[in-house]
Formats: structure tokens, sequence, C-alpha cells
């Protein structure tokens, strides 16, 4: 009879909701019926009183309320106003510290992310921070190599404060630089291999060029990056990649000599992560702004949920 208890149970308490929100609408006679009723059940369940007592109570409240039923069906405003405001509140806490929709702006990390892909950041999984700051209350962890990040902007100019999505490519203390198109930690190659030369990198800014994909795995993580492929006679003089290593003399970039007391190699500090788009010839990221101080990290990327065809595509 634990079931019928706690039925009893649930019937008293949406009994008394809707008195205490449509009970205006009775006589008061009628009104006051009801609250007799409803106080004999929950007297019942409150003295723990034996089952037959709770089924007769719970049975008079049903008949009692009974006539009414049509005129107290419809919630009230006030209700349709608590509803929202609570799916709203509730909408707005999972976007503050669990899940953000985020929308991919440009081509930086194909062959990953598409522009226009629509998907899920995890804002949990390296803490919950004080809404509308980058300070943190609690703290799981920081963002590790190879994970695909969302991150307010670092620097000055017009993308202060946007939000941006990169690759981590080396975290705090790691020494890392680009050769011929290789990615190199702490004095060692990321592990690598070619999966397509010469094929669409499917970027409208690189529509004319061809790329060659490569797979890269990390610290036991696997994704794929592209970069132009090497200059062919017949390629346009546009698509030849000449600045395929990193740090370079180019005083433009954030990793030049001019820039770099560690040049040819970057070291990244404390309390930061250098982040690079997995398409490499054609990514504004940490090689020309610097890096991203961790607490700037918002959340890791979860899943594509749009366009079609896409739909819950797990970002790697």
């Amino acid at each position: 009879m634990a079931n019928a208890r706690r039925s009893a149970a649930k019937f008293a308490k949406e009994t008394s909701r809707i008195l205490r929100h449509r009970g205006r609408r009775l006589a008061a006679p009628e009104r006051e019926r009801i609250a007799a009723s409803l106080k004999d059940l929950e007297d019942a369940l409150r003295e723990r009183a034996d089952d037959a007592r709770v089924a007769q109570a719970a049975q008079r409240l049903r008949e009692t309320l009974a006539p009414h039923a049509e005129t107290l069906r419809r919630a009230s405003v006030f209700e349709y106003v608590q509803s929202l405001g609570t799916a709203v509140a509730v909408a707005l806490l999972i976007r503050a510290f669990v899940l953000e929709a985020f929308k991919i702006p440009t081509g930086s990390m194909i062959p990953t992310l598409m522009v226009g892909d629509h998907l899920f950041v995890n804002k949990f999984v390296y803490g919950l921070r004080i809404p509308f700051t980058n300070r943190h209350f609690v703290t799981f962890g920081a963002p590790q190599r190879g994970e695909v990040v969302v991150f307010e902007f670092p620097g000055d100019g017009d993308d202060r404060g946007k939000d941006f999505i990169k690759r981590v490519a080396a975290v705090a203390g790691d020494r890392v630089r680009l050769a011929g198109n290789h990615l190199i930690v702490n004095g060692r190659p990321v592990e690598n291999e070619v999966v397509a030369r010469r094929a669409s990198c499917n970027d409208d800014t690189l529509v004319m060029c061809r790329c060659d994909i490569q797979k890269e795995r990390v610290d036991g993580l696997e994704y794929l990056t592209q970069h132009l492929s090497e200059v062919d006679p017949s390629d346009p003089v546009r698509c030849q990649d000449t600045r395929p290593d990193w740090p370079t003399e180019d005083p433009r970039m954030y990793g030049s000599r001019g820039s770099n007391g560690d040049y040819p190699e970057v070291t990244v500090p404390p309390g930061h992560v250098l982040v690079l788009g997995d398409n490499r010839d054609n990514s504004s990221d940490g090689r020309y702004w610097g890096f991203v101080p961790v607490e700037n990290v918002k959340g890791k990327a979860l899943f594509i949920w749009w366009p079609p065809g896409r739909w819950f595509r797990a970002v790697h």
C-alpha cells in the first residue's frame, strides 16, 4: 500500500496548490468544504493513520472536488507566469553553468567544424564560473592538449570580449613550434598521419586551393587538421604555403623573433594555453595574438546539433 499512500500525498499536494491559486473561483462555503476534506487527508497522512483511513479521506476529497472539476481545471494567470518564469530561470541556469549553444562563424576549424555548425559547449567541465565574469568559484580541472575549447578573446581591438573556438595545442610550461606543418611539443613531433593529399579545402576563402588533410594524435585524442598542399605548377600563386613554420621571422606574428625570447620555440607561461585552428593556413589564433589565460576558457565543445546530416556528431 506504499504506492497508494504516495499517490494520496501527491493528490493532497496538488489539491492544496489548486485551492491556493484557483480557490477564489468558488463560493466561500464550497471552498471551505474542500479545505476541510483536504485537512482530513493531510492529518491522516501526517499522523501515519492506517491505510483504510487514508483511502477514505482521499475518496471524500475526490467527491468534494468532483462538482467543481470544470471550474478548477484551467490554470490561473499567475500559474502560467510562474511556470514560464521557472522555465526561463532553469534555462538561464543551464546556460550559465552547464551547457551553452555556439555557432561557428568562420572556417578556422575546418575540417573538424564547418562554417554554420551549431554545437553545444560543456561549461561545467572545468568548473563553475561566476556569471558575467572570468572568475571561478569552483574549479574541476584545466583544458588539456587536443581539446576544442570556447574562450573569450584575450586581446584588444574589435574582437575583445568575443567568443572564439580553437584547439588547445599546448598547456602551461610546454615548448611548442610548427615545422614543415608538423606540430612539435617539448621537442617531440605530435604523431600524425596524412589521410588525403591535394583534397578540397572545403573553405570558401581557399576555393581555388588544394589541401593536405592529416590525422593528429595527442594524449589519447585523435583529430583532423589541414594545411595548403605543396605548390604545383598549375596552382594559383595565392595558394602557396609561404609560412608553414612557426615561430617565424615575420614581426607581425606573435611568435616571431622580435616578440619571443625563446625563439625558435614558444614557451607557454603559467596559467595560459596556446590555441590553434585546425585549418592551419587560414586561422587567426595564438600565433598572431598570443596565449589565452585559462580563466578566459568558457568550456569544452561537446557535439554538433545542427545542420541536418551532422546532428549529434561529437567534436573531437
